[in-house]
């Protein structure tokens, strides 16, 4: 499973398994002489997701289940790590601030199974399998792809990224003032899991969809220089920790990265298979008590509409 579609799944988990009417009277925002809650807001996205976000729903708690009966469940330390690295520490605090303990627990649990559930079977298929990839195969797929090979000019970023031109230019001051980049970045970054990552990005190569004034700023800059602000939707800085020259590697720099990618593309339509299987399966067995979600031959004739029910409100892309 997707991680993406493990955290949209988690979230409607995490959503559903609250229980205190306090936790969902939490204000999220006001306007006015309005206030808007959590509830609010939950059954906004239930309206409007409906019968998918409660099969999506599913689908990662059987692959769940299934990780836990595979003895997959996080350590504290994969726990740790996922907080710090990769939600980040304020947003951890501000799930909780909304939603109860237990179940900001169980999304994190439920991404991580997810994840390690994957790891597992595609290993277990790969040996079940015998799936292997020679050279011969891995040196074939180069030779007529070798387009995709070439490396265009590269630079490792790292990037600041503010609401309004006073951040910005505070910004500024506190770089010019000596204060390292990437601390700058852990707090003040717009953005909770860039400031997790203190503002790095990695590698981008031109071209490969970093924003054109980003990106003209960051070729060029030299090696350990931040740029000016930036102006696009937001304020940018963004500073350079390296140059990387263009590239057109050879087949034996190559290889073995290559080799393992083929060795998972072999692997992809076992495994989009036994997960199918282990939906199909597994899928029946939930009894959906709520009738919002229970599908209309199911629905108890009390239960019916006296007239015809309002057009659904358009799907939220």
């Amino acid at each position: 499973m997707k991680y993406g579609l493990l955290l949209v799944s988690a979230a409607i988990a995490l959503g559903l398994a609250v229980q205190s009417q306090a936790a969902m009277d939490t204000p999220v925002a006001s306007k006015e002489d309005a206030t808007y809650t959590v509830e609010d807001m939950s059954i906004y996205w239930l309206r409007n997701l409906g019968k998918d976000a409660l099969i999506s729903f599913f689908q990662a708690m059987v692959v769940y289940q299934e990780g836990v009966k595979q003895g997959l469940k996080p350590t504290t330390q994969e726990i740790s790590d996922f907080v710090a690295k990769e939600m980040g520490q304020d947003v951890y605090d501000s799930f909780k601030q909304l939603y109860s303990e237990r179940a900001v627990q169980q999304m994190i649990d439920y991404t991580i199974v997810g994840r390690k559930y994957e790891k597992w079977a595609r290993d277990k298929i790969r040996a079940e399998q015998n799936i292997t990839v020679t050279e011969k195969e891995a040196s074939d797929y180069f030779l007529k792809n070798i387009d995709q090979f070439h490396l265009p000019e590269g630079v490792y970023l790292s990037l600041i990224s503010v609401d309004n031109t006073n951040q910005a230019d505070a910004v500024l001051k506190r770089l010019k003032g000596g204060e390292s980049f990437n601390d700058v970045a852990a707090e003040v970054n717009m953005d909770p899991q860039m400031r997790a990552q203190r503002g790095e990005i990695g590698v981008y190569r031109k071209g490969d969809g970093l924003p054109e004034p980003l990106e003209k700023a960051a070729f060029a800059l030299k090696d350990g220089q931040y740029s000016d602000v930036i102006k696009g939707q937001n304020y940018h800085i963004v500073y350079c920790h390296k140059h990387y020259p263009e590239v057109s590697p050879s087949f034996d720099e190559v290889k073995e990265q290559l080799m393992s990618d083929l060795v998972e593309a072999k692997i992809d339509p076992f495994y989009q298979k036994q997960l199918g299987d282990l939906w199909d399966r597994e899928m029946p067995k939930f009894k959906i008590l709520a009738e919002l979600f229970r599908p209309a031959e199911e629905a108890s004739p009390a239960a019916a509409p006296a007239a015809a029910p309002a057009p659904a409100p358009a799907r939220v892309k």
